[in-house]
């Protein structure tokens, strides 16, 4: 059993004119997100970057956002930043009708902060998203696994930690659909849509969970990696109707711009499936791959 407790939960906006909001909602709302939050998260302005603050670790944005690696932590010790503790998906194409859906998941020690986070989606939406400061209104939140009502008529409740459950699968075969755009690397680059296997989504889950398992659960991942890998390249690639999707985003905090890719569409696997179910269960709430904190790799099966 891998522990990894996690909170997911749809964030439902109605937008005043849907039409004028932006199709690629991925950097648009994490960046309003961000700001949103720093503004009511921040204490300590005088710290030019969130490292160098000594709350760092207890600030909701300096956590979620910046998530500077803990002092203590004997892991990645050459990198000052870790993966963020949290991942997000928007409609993927958004056919910019109201309301607007939004899943966003909490991983570990973050959940700590999702009223911070409720606050910061309520500021957002007062502000407006996309060039065209769209208003928004943040009309409810609610829970994945229980349906409960986390946010509404100005209360906000605390969410319920969750060991994704596991799914049984049938037989031999699995479909993937990648929903959001998902960006995975293998030997220092990227994955092309006609080069996606099986053992490549594996070495990344366990990359993606062992680092959140450890840096924001405060646990280990105990899992037998080379085996898991082992088994994972004998997983036959039935068919791929994969495509590249490419845009670029621009970072309100730096004025650069910055290339984002990934793959959209199905994977079809057949081959001894069972070792992989709990990876494959929290991957679909956790995502996978690289820029999760921009609403990229999240899939379902």
């Amino acid at each position: 059993m891998i522990w990894l407790p996690v909170s997911t939960f749809y964030l439902h906006f109605e937008a005043e004119r849907p039409e004028a909001l932006p199709k690629r909602l991925f950097s648009a709302f994490r960046g309003a997100l961000g700001r949103a939050l720093r503004r009511i998260s921040c204490v300590a302005g005088r710290y030019k970057a969130c490292i160098e603050c000594p709350l760092s670790q207890d600030c909701a944005y300096g956590y979620l956002f910046e998530t500077p690696r803990p002092p203590q932590a004997e892991r990645l010790r050459k990198y000052p930043y870790i993966g963020h503790p949290f991942a997000f998906a928007p409609p993927f194409p958004y056919d910019r009708k109201s309301p607007l859906r939004i899943r966003m998941t909490l991983v570990g020690r973050a959940m700590r902060f999702f009223p911070h986070m409720i606050l910061a989606c309520e500021a957002l939406a007062a502000r407006g998203l996309g060039r065209k400061r769209v208003p928004l209104k943040l009309v409810s939140v609610k829970e994945k696994e229980t349906g409960r009502i986390l946010y509404g008529k100005e209360r906000i409740l605390s969410p319920t930690p969750v060991l994704p459950p596991l799914k049984a699968f049938s037989g031999s075969k699995l479909t993937l659909r990648f929903v959001t755009p998902t960006a995975l690397r293998f030997s220092r680059r990227m994955v092309a849509p006609e080069e996606f296997e099986f053992h490549i989504l594996v070495r990344n889950l366990l990359r993606r969970i062992s680092m959140l398992s450890y840096f924001h659960a405060g646990t280990s991942l105990e899992l037998d990696f080379k085996g898991l890998i082992a088994r994972a390249e004998g997983i036959k690639t039935v068919s791929r109707r994969l495509s590249r999707v490419r845009f670029r985003r621009r970072s309100a905090r730096t004025g650069k711009t910055h290339p984002l890719e990934g793959c959209v569409g199905e994977v079809h696997f057949s081959g001894d499936l069972a070792p992989f179910a709990e990876l494959l269960a929290l991957g679909s709430y956790v995502q996978v791959g690289r820029h999760t904190s921009f609403g990229f790799g999240y899939y379902t099966f």
